[in-house]
């Protein structure tokens, strides 16, 4: 029941059937053969000039189309003031309630005539555009209101995610304590194993610094491409058998930037999905740097049989949005793909003709 209260039509209904009371014990009071039959017929005609004005109001003027605003309310004055003059001088004359006479078959009097239209047009014209100023004004709070409760949100949310992601790491010096003190041990029996360790404790700090709330959104190409060498050189120790991943660069890469540990993502992918052991048909990951832009492109046979790790497309899509966020509509992927064979094809485009 609340809510059928609180609609608006409802509300403005019961404001307007007040008002045609309100309108005929007043007049009537001036003018005894007023009858609530005519007050209602003339106060729902004032609700129409109302509306009308409302309408155009917030569809026209609101919208910034003022010129068509101002035609549209002149056509409607002209025609509302041929229906008053038909009302008023016609076959159907209505009583004018301000005054003690009847105008039908009255004679014509321009001073009666623009006195009853400037009196129903101007009062509910006015009563409009207050309502217009209001709702506009209301709607104005709502959005600034809106836009701090989004912002609180924003803020709480940042530093919520900003106290997990901290609570989650792993203190750096801590860290670097530990596989400091790993390789010097490792060193005396296995200086290639110790270079190793330093290897991982580099690419753990690349990511612990790509994952930090207030750190760097994006970095050089130079810096990814190099912590991606870091990752494919730690791979070469740890996977079972040889692998053959090609990596080519061109161009600047100092010149542009892009998402940290993109690369090392696209790189995952090719050791969950691709065919990595052939010489002769090596992956490819090849980075081509020109003046507008830069492109990546990931090229790799699939392997044959089933999938031994499901593909969620989770990485790809984490790889999408953060882009977009990056660079909006400069950054575009596509995927082409067969029955033996995967490319895919990130291109950001900065200055575009």
């Amino acid at each position: 029941m609340n809510k059928f209260v609180q609609r608006k039509w409802f509300l403005h209904g019961c404001f307007w059937i007040l008002y045609t009371l309100y309108f005929f014990v007043v007049n009537a009071l001036g003018n005894s053969r007023l009858t609530l039959a005519a007050s209602t017929v003339t106060v729902f005609y004032c609700g129409l000039i109302f509306y009308i004005v409302y309408l155009i109001l917030t569809h026209f003027f609101g919208r910034g189309h003022k010129l068509q605003g101002v035609l549209l309310m002149m056509g409607f004055y002209l025609l509302s003031g041929l229906i008053v003059y038909y009302e008023l001088y016609g076959r159907i004359g209505l009583e004018i309630i301000n005054n003690r006479y009847v105008v039908a078959h009255h004679a014509f009097s321009w001073r009666k005539y623009l006195q009853t239209f400037a009196v129903m047009h101007s009062n509910y014209t006015v009563m409009a555009v207050g309502y217009y100023s209001y709702k506009s004004k209301l709607l104005e709070a709502e959005e600034k209101l809106e836009a701090v409760n989004k912002r609180l949100e924003a803020e709480s949310s940042a530093r919520s995610l900003q106290y997990i992601t901290l609570s989650a790491q792993v203190h750096p010096h801590m860290m670097a304590n530990i596989f400091s003190h790993l390789k010097n041990r490792v060193d005396l029996y296995d200086h290639e194993l110790g270079m190793q360790i330093a290897e991982i404790y580099r690419l753990m700090k690349f990511y612990m610094e790509a994952h930090r709330v207030d750190g760097a959104t994006n970095i050089l190409l130079s810096d990814e491409v190099a912590a991606l060498e870091q990752y494919l050189s730690i791979q070469q120790q740890v996977e079972p058998m040889p692998f053959y991943i090609k990596l080519c660069c061109s161009g600047n890469l100092m010149r542009f930037t892009t998402a940290p540990t993109l690369l090392q993502t696209l790189a995952g992918n090719l050791f969950k999905h691709a065919h990595l052991w052939d010489k002769d048909h090596p992956a490819r990951i090849d980075i081509l740097v020109g003046h507008a832009g830069y492109w990546i492109k990931v090229r790799n046979r699939k392997r044959a049989g089933p999938q031994m790790v499901p593909s969620h497309d989770v990485g790809l899509r984490n790889i999408r949005t953060r882009m977009e966020y990056l660079f909006g509509t400069d950054f575009s992927m596509e995927e082409n793909q067969d029955a033996d064979h995967y490319e895919l094809t990130l291109c950001v485009q900065r200055y575009r003709q």
